[in-house]
């Protein structure tokens, strides 16, 4: 096989292809690694800060950050929800500290969209929307059910599809979530309009 480090081009200003950013339109794009540390005394962790620390909200007023693990997931999987757990102890604050407007990931093969503003597992506490997207085509979670009782939650959803992202100003983010099998193939299934200023 060939390592994923020779098959796709990324941006030198981060560690190869596991943490990089980028801008695009009015979108600054930092992608992180959720397989290696994220802890303050972390090479990454040092490293997105500096990222943050250095985006031109002026030229790209939205920051999208995304992994491969969610920080916030709701899926019956203790072992991973103590993987969430942790990445929001010791990063969290970072990204709420320079107003990051979306969390995006995959890692469960499930679709989940927060409600807006979540920190420290609380709506309209200052936070970001977190969206999670693990349902390209790998067999969906359905040995895993939805934890009851989690507030952040505005829809969990096991079925097949992509997102897209449709940024119409420096104020107004359109986010959908699209089936892409099945009877509802084409369909939106989930949709929500993230607005700047919070």
């Amino acid at each position: 096989g060939i390592p994923v480090s020779k098959r796709f081009f990324v941006p030198e200003n981060g560690n190869g292809v596991f943490w990089y950013s980028y801008d695009l339109g009015l979108v600054h794009t930092i992608m992180i690694s959720s397989e290696h540390s994220l802890s303050k005394k972390h090479r990454q962790y040092k490293w997105i800060e500096n990222d943050l620390q250095n985006i031109n909200r002026t030229v790209t007023p939205w920051i999208v950050v995304e992994s491969h693990r969610p920080l916030y997931m709701g899926e019956n999987q203790t072992d991973q929800i103590i993987v969430e757990e942790f990445m929001r102890r010791e990063f969290e604050s970072l990204l709420i500290r320079y107003n990051v407007d979306l969390f995006l990931a995959g890692h469960y093969h499930s679709y989940l969209r927060t409600c807006d503003g979540l920190y420290k597992s609380k709506c309209n506490n200052g936070g970001m929307t977190h969206i999670t997207v693990g349902t390209a085509g790998a067999r969906l979670d359905y040995g895993y059910h939805l934890i009851t009782g989690l507030k952040w939650t505005e829809k969990f959803l096991l079925e097949y599809g992509y997102g897209k992202v449709t940024v119409y100003n420096s104020s107004t983010i359109h986010w959908s979530f699209i089936s892409s099998h099945g009877d509802y193939e084409g369909e939106k299934l989930d949709e929500v309009w993230i607005r700047r200023p919070r």
